[in-house]
């Protein structure tokens, strides 16, 4: 759902009563929830501790200007978690440095060009070394923010499937607010419920075929196995 249809839910329409029973025209309240899940959007975003939500992965492109070293991170990307940075070009993928490191093996990058093999981040801003001295396609994979949520019909990514979490998440603030629509300690248990859900939803990897091999191969070894009467 986007962030009408979770208003909707929680406070009601004019032709559907929601969750919480409060009057739907009353913007102030249908306001005050929607901060609620937002920051229930921020605590499953913060959730993310060396490990990520598999939804948020994104892969952009930049094309390189010769001897520039400096590129825009996307506007989206959740801080600085970049996964990889390489490209087909030159079949290549960059290792990572910290910045201060960058600064020791070049004190003045400006003076080496050629193709990049090491990047690194600083003040926002993705630092190829040596600086590209043509022009190629660069591939950045990352995680992105969350949208935040709006009172409109504007998708986002946390998937369908956990809307009740992020339902039960909006609950347990309004809970917290106002203790005679709910008991809060119970919310928030079902929320983390269901967030723990989330994350072993998150760890699974279905992989009918663990061993890599030619689809020939596979068929022939089922004949095999199960040989077809001539």
């Amino acid at each position: 759902m986007h962030g009408s249809e979770f208003l909707n839910l929680l406070i009601g329409t004019s032709t559907v009563d929601g969750l919480l029973d409060k009057n739907p025209d009353d913007t102030g309240y249908r306001a005050l929830m929607l901060k609620c899940l937002n920051l229930v959007r921020n605590d499953i975003s913060t959730r993310q501790q060396n490990w990520h939500w598999k939804w948020l992965e994104k892969t952009v492109t930049t094309v390189t200007v010769a001897d520039q070293m400096d590129y825009d991170l996307p506007t989206d990307i959740d801080t600085t978690k970049v996964f990889s940075v390489f490209d087909r070009t030159y079949d290549r993928s960059y290792k990572f440095v910290p910045h201060d490191i960058l600064i020791k093996i070049a004190p003045d990058p400006s003076t080496v060009t050629g193709n990049p093999y090491l990047y690194s981040i600083w003040a926002g801003v993705l630092k190829l070394y040596p600086i590209p001295d043509s022009v190629f396609t660069v591939f950045l994979k990352y995680v992105k923010n969350i949208t935040s949520f709006t009172d409109a019909a504007v998708s986002i990514e946390i998937p369908e499937k956990y809307d009740n979490v992020v339902i039960d998440g909006a609950l347990k603030w309004a809970y917290k607010f106002d203790p005679e629509l709910g008991d809060e300690a119970k919310q928030t248990q079902l929320y983390e419920n269901g967030i723990s859900l989330m994350m072993m939803d998150n760890r699974l990897v279905i992989d009918g075929e663990p061993v890599s091999g030619s689809h020939r191969d596979r068929y022939n070894g089922y004949l095999q196995e199960f040989p077809v009467n001539q």
